[in-house]
């Protein structure tokens, strides 16, 4: 080690100037290649999310260029770096395994949490966020709330869709439930069925973004919008559109600006701009997981905003636009219409009008330059589908602290479902059960210890909704206290069950052959129990093992919050 002279006090008092004005990181900059000239402008960083295997993230890479290019036209300097980003539906094992969607939401964290440390070392002036999908979009936001900092998002939008029997299809469920129920109803031989399947394997979409349905990839994504983290018309327009290039280059361009001007993401996301977001969800019927992840956003910022708060949205918004899966039309249609300010324009005077957005005008200046250009996607207001939204709050002795029912994808608002309890400890069971035979119509499918904690990881139902619907059991009912997918159609479907059954919500101690009433006119989940059994049965309950042991997944068993919490990782002290 090199010994420099020891100095003098006086030599001492004049490094106080000295150590102020070095900066070490210039080094480092330097040797990254950087000129002086671009150290001397605002820096922009870019978290980007691309994948060579996902359609909502294949297009990212080019997305991110673009956004690039559009920051060094602004005068600003990009630096990007990437967040995982995976979709459980690229498993090749998804179908045989619970274990796989235990880390579905865990997801969203990890990417808050890598946002977060990536920036903290940057101390960059502004972030640019670019991403398609379910948690990597609540993920970005997350991290850039627990930064604060100028930043835009730019969504990877959806995909175009593919076409099946002169339909358009969304989902690969549009392909495989129909090919399957006419197998098993002898209308079409086994080989057919597998034949068509391939074929349909490569056409289902045709193009890169998220699956053109109100899954939570689409919800979140026209959420950033509605909460005007976004450039107007961004979350719907189709990923290979042109014009989502030229949007990644306004993206850019418009980062800097936001430097200069000095608008940051708390300024924007506000309980206003929330409830607003909230209004948007309930108006299209989309993914019951938006709720989580708005609640989740508001929760960690400390706004007043609440279960009750979607629960009045829902009382308060009526359900007007039929996009799939509650109705005919895709998200690129909904694209077509207008997007989410002619949505918004439909409830105009519920609208925080004064609201900002990041692209420099005011909400309600939005709606005034939007206009609905296809009314049969975007109803009236006035002439809705229902006068309540399309995902209503359930309460009562099996959801003390609530649930979620996306009502549009069974039927109407006022539907009710009573039958015998036939309880399950995980997907995989209930699955084994229907396949078996020994799931009837009329019976609800109970299905706890799926939650925040007893996943761990707040496991995402899809497979089992989907294999009632291709059996022809729709007249099944599920109650659950996991997620649901947004692609989730046919069955009465209640999840987020709270509390779950790991701490023990009244979930836990359901058993077979009780009677599980669901009534969505007054709001309602009970089981036919007298107060006392329930006291009993609750007192003698103990706690399971969890059935994950090592990893990632034990801080969601040891500290995840409830669903009405943000059914997430604490990091606030």
């Amino acid at each position: 080690m090199k010994k420099f002279q020891k100095l003098s006090p006086e030599q001492i008092a004049k490094s106080v100037q000295v150590f102020a004005e070095l900066k070490v990181d210039r080094f480092f900059w330097k040797a990254s290649g950087y000129t002086d000239e671009e150290l001397s402008r605002p820096v922009i960083a870019v978290a980007n999310s691309p994948q060579d295997v996902g359609l909502g993230h294949m297009h990212l890479k080019q997305l991110g260029e673009a956004v690039k290019q559009g920051v060094l036209l602004g005068g600003g300097v990009p630096i990007e770096f990437s967040t995982i980003a995976p979709c459980a539906g690229h498993c090749r094992n998804l179908g045989s395994q619970d274990e796989v969607l235990l880390y579905d939401l865990p997801q969203r964290d990890a990417i808050a949490d890598s946002v977060e440390i990536q920036m903290r070392n940057y101390n960059a002036d502004a972030l640019i966020c670019i991403g398609t999908c379910d948690k990597i979009v609540p993920g970005h936001w997350l991290g850039a709330a627990r930064l604060d900092l100028p930043t835009l998002f730019l969504p990877g939008g959806p995909a175009r869709p593919g076409t099946f029997r002169g339909q358009p299809t969304a989902f690969p469920t549009d392909v495989a439930l129909t090919l399957i129920n006419e197998y098993l109803a002898d209308q079409i031989s086994a080989e057919q069925m597998r034949e068509q399947m391939r074929e349909m394997e490569s056409r289902w979409v045709t193009g890169c973004g998220a699956c053109p349905e109100l899954t939570t990839a689409n919800t979140v994504q026209m959420a950033t919008e509605a909460m005007g983290l976004c450039l107007p018309m961004a979350s719907t327009t189709p990923g290979n559109d042109m014009e989502k290039l030229r949007q990644a280059k306004q993206t850019g361009f418009r980062a800097v600006q936001l430097v200069r001007e000095g608008l940051r993401f708390r300024d924007l996301v506000t309980a206003e701009s929330i409830r607003d977001a909230g209004r948007l969800i309930m108006a299209l019927s989309a993914g019951t997981n938006g709720i989580l992840h708005l609640l989740t956003l508001a929760r960690y910022l400390q706004l007043d905003i609440d279960v009750d708060t979607f629960d009045f949205l829902s009382d308060d918004t009526p359900y007007y636009c039929p996009v799939r899966p509650s109705g005919p039309f895709t998200v690129v249609d909904l694209h077509e219409a207008g997007g989410v300010f002619a949505i918004l324009k439909r409830i105009e005077s519920k609208v925080h009008r004064d609201r900002p957005t990041i692209c420099g005008r005011t909400v309600g200046e939005l709606m005034d330059a939007t206009q609905v250009l296809r009314p049969e996607v975007i109803l009236p207001a006035e002439k809705p589908i229902y006068p309540t939204g399309g995902i209503k709050v359930l309460r009562g002795n099996l959801a003390p602290d609530g649930s979620l029912c996306r009502y549009t994808i069974s039927g109407g608002q006022d539907q009710t479902f009573r039958g015998p309890a036939r309880v399950f400890r995980s997907q995989q069971a209930a699955i084994g059960a229907i396949l078996g035979g020994r799931i009837q119509s009329g019976d609800v499918v109970v299905i706890h210890y799926q939650g925040p904690r007893g996943g761990p990881g707040f496991s995402e139902n899809f497979r089992v909704p989907l294999i009632l619907g291709a059996l022809g059991l729709c007249d099944v009912a599920v109650v659950t206290d996991s997620r649901f997918s947004g692609a989730t159609e046919g069955a009465l479907c209640v999840g987020y069950v709270s509390p779950e059954a790991q701490v023990g919500g009244p979930l836990a101690v359901v058993q077979d052959d009780d009677i599980v009433r669901i009534d969505c006119k007054s709001k309602s989940l009970d089981v036919e129990l007298d107060a006392a059994v329930l006291a009993e049965r609750l007192a003698a309950w103990q706690p399971p093992r969890p059935p994950i042991t090592e990893g990632v997944l034990v801080d969601w068993h040891l500290t995840a919050t409830q669903f009405p919490d943000g059914a997430m990782l604490q990091r606030r002290l």
